[in-house]
């Protein structure tokens, strides 16, 4: 794998990238704004800021970077994983010939991920002649790589180059033929190029900046408590500012299917709807359950029939958490037909809520 890391050194990097933003989130902070001419006065706000505001602040830091460190791994390894899956997967190009001596035999001595326009990588082979060891680089599409122009800061004509090797360095001259303008590079062979500095305070910091998985999972249940709490307060603050949908919602009954029959029932049989009967309920988001009932009152008429019965059913439904369904109801000889759909939870009964005092409003502007 050339991109992949094991875990250990994506969790060093993380808390690395944890201790740099806590020491630059302590530097942020100015205690000149403190000062007082009151020296009582800025003795207590220094306390304050520096045992107080200071300490809890950096501890919410911490619990927050902490939380998010192994999604921010994952997401890491994923990505190198994704990167070596794509150079391990890229099609060599073929039939690349030596641009010096035009032979084909062109071996290739690496492939690596590089810019390939400003919004992807891709691969790039380099192939070396095993005659005359030139060199040409092409891109996974079969498209040869070209060196970009490397203008002068002066004139803006195209830099020569010369490439001179001392011991174990690398001295690049760049120079204009239009300006006479000159500069000079030196590549470091001795220090490679991977090789990083060793932070002689790296664990003491890491100590002092990054919970360890004891103070984490403490954390993690503070915050759960700190979630739970605000929840309950801002489910108050909501309820305060919403009294009159709250008291509308408390007197919203939930009540089964059994309980349904026997409220409609007996209303039903007053208004001289008989024999009423449930049928075998659909249970999806909400419950559905078709229904049927008998006119006996043998003067009714169809178009009164229907509009007693959805009347009769919208108004002893109405604090329930129950509702004739929006297609109303069908009638046959004095058969009639409907479904009533049942809701539960809070988001549910909020909208019965809010239905309910619609209707009230409404017909107290027609009075």
């Amino acid at each position: 794998m050339k991109h992949l890391k094991d875990h250990i050194y994506y969790s060093e990097l993380y808390d690395k990238f944890t201790i740099e933003e806590c020491q630059r989130w302590e530097k942020s902070k100015n205690p000149e704004s403190l000062r007082d001419d009151d020296e009582a006065v800025a003795k207590i706000k220094k306390d304050f800021f520096e045992n107080c505001l200071i300490k809890t602040s950096m501890y919410f830091l911490k619990g927050e970077r902490y939380l998010e460190k192994e999604k921010t791994i994952q997401e890491w390894m994923e990505r190198d994983s994704a990167m070596d899956g794509k150079l391990e997967n890229a099609t060599e190009p073929s039939n690349v010939r030596c641009i010096g001596c035009s032979s084909s035999k062109m071996k290739c001595i690496s492939r690596d991920l590089m810019p390939y326009n400003s919004d992807k990588d891709e691969v790039l082979f380099m192939f070396q002649c095993e005659k005359c060891e030139k060199r040409r680089a092409y891109w996974e599409n079969g498209k040869e790589w070209e060196s970009k122009p490397n203008p002068c800061p002066k004139c803006r004509a195209e830099l020569q180059s010369a490439h001179v090797k001392k011991d174990n360095t690398i001295e690049t001259t760049y120079s204009c033929s239009e300006c006479g303008y000159k500069d000079t590079e030196i590549l470091d062979l001795s220090v490679k190029e991977n090789e990083e500095k060793v932070d002689s305070e790296f664990e003491a910091n890491r100590k002092k900046y990054c919970l360890s998985a004891t103070d984490g999972l403490e954390y993690f249940a503070h915050k759960g408590k700190q979630d739970s709490l605000k929840k309950l307060v801002d489910g108050w603050d909501e309820q305060d500012k919403n009294k009159e949908l709250y008291d509308v919602i408390d007197k919203i009954k939930k009540i089964t299917i059994v309980e349904l029959e026997n409220l409609l029932t007996p209303v039903l049989n007053d208004s001289s709807y008989i024999k009423f009967q449930l049928l075998n309920p659909e249970i999806e988001k909400d419950v559905i359950i078709p229904f049927s009932v008998h006119d006996s009152k043998s003067d009714r008429t169809k178009m009164a029939s229907e509009y007693d019965l959805k009347r009769l059913l919208k108004k002893t439904l109405e604090y329930t958490n129950w509702r004739l369904m929006s297609e109303g109801t069908s009638y046959r000889l004095g058969f009639l037909s409907g479904r009533l759909r049942g809701v539960e939870g809070e988001d549910e009964f909020k909208r019965l809520a809010e239905n309910i005092l619609k209707r009230q409003k409404k017909l107290q502007n027609k009075k």
